[in-house]
């Protein structure tokens, strides 16, 4: 009877062991079923982010990039998330240069890279990031507009002017192009084109108030108090209450004000 025993638990483990590697085995993945999935997440992260829903937008780029670690797309979708979500300038512009290396040629990449490198405080390196999704898709005027921003904080204003100059030059509609011309011609010296130029900015967007706080800088370089401040008031009108306004404008005036009544 031991021996029947024996046998007959022996027969069991047998067929234990046989059958055990197929009640462990993972289901196979589909192949099609996973790509139409990343698809989808994809999609939906790249209009996440545009709602800038970055918490849930980096739920879905971490599906992808544990089935597919080389995604460009999700790479690049990342580091938008770690920039602007995130606020981690460093490892966006790690992801974003590893998304440029698997594919040179995608403007919105070159402009993630220079939105992480303007917040490292790196300008110049911004503007030539900038220069390159300008070159990649010339239609969009508010890559050059950037670029113009990015050299006029760096100084270099005869670049800034050449590039703001072509934005007008192929799509004047661009907001804020003719303020930020204003600008850098202001810095220049060139200050009675500059007044013309905030002039048309006034024209072009009434809503834009830097191109007030640009004429009032020019009229006091120029010694036209009153205008100044005709300019300094309106600017406060159009923004009561900013750091700007409050920090700037106002003491302008004051300042203004009393240098004349002394």
């Amino acid at each position: 009877m031991v021996r029947l025993a024996a046998c007959a638990l022996t027969v069991v483990l047998t067929a234990v062991s046989v059958l055990a590697p197929a009640c462990n085995n993972t289901p196979a993945v589909d192949p099609a079923e996973q790509a139409a999935q990343i698809k989808k997440d994809l999609a939906n992260a790249a209009a996440r982010v545009n709602d800038e829903k970055w918490e849930e937008a980096g739920a879905m780029l971490k599906r992808v990039l544990e089935a597919e670690p080389a995604n460009t797309e999700a790479i690049a979708l990342q580091a938008k998330v770690s920039l602007f979500g995130d606020k981690d300038a460093a490892k966006a512009l790690e992801l974003v240069d590893k998304a440029i290396a698997a594919k040179a040629d995608v403007a919105d990449y070159h402009a993630t890279r220079a939105y992480a490198l303007e917040k490292s405080g790196k300008d110049a390196d911004a503007a030539a990031a900038w220069g390159k999704a300008s070159q990649l898709d010339p239609d969009n005027g508010n890559y050059g507009l950037h670029q113009g921003q990015a050299l006029r904080r760096a100084k270099q204003f005869e670049q800034a002017e050449a590039v703001l100059r072509e934005v007008v030059k192929n799509d004047e509609a661009v907001k804020f192009v003719y303020s930020e011309l204003g600008d850098v011609l202001r810095e220049q010296g060139k200050l009675d084109e500059a007044l013309t130029t905030y002039a048309k900015a006034m024209i072009k967007y009434q809503g834009d108030k830097t191109a007030h706080a640009g004429a009032a800088q020019v009229y006091e370089a120029k010694g036209e108090t009153q205008k100044a401040i005709d300019e300094w008031s309106t600017y406060i009108r159009m923004d009561c209450c900013s750091e700007f306004s409050n920090n700037v404008a106002k003491k302008r005036i004051a300042e203004l004000q009393q240098g004349r009544a002394g």
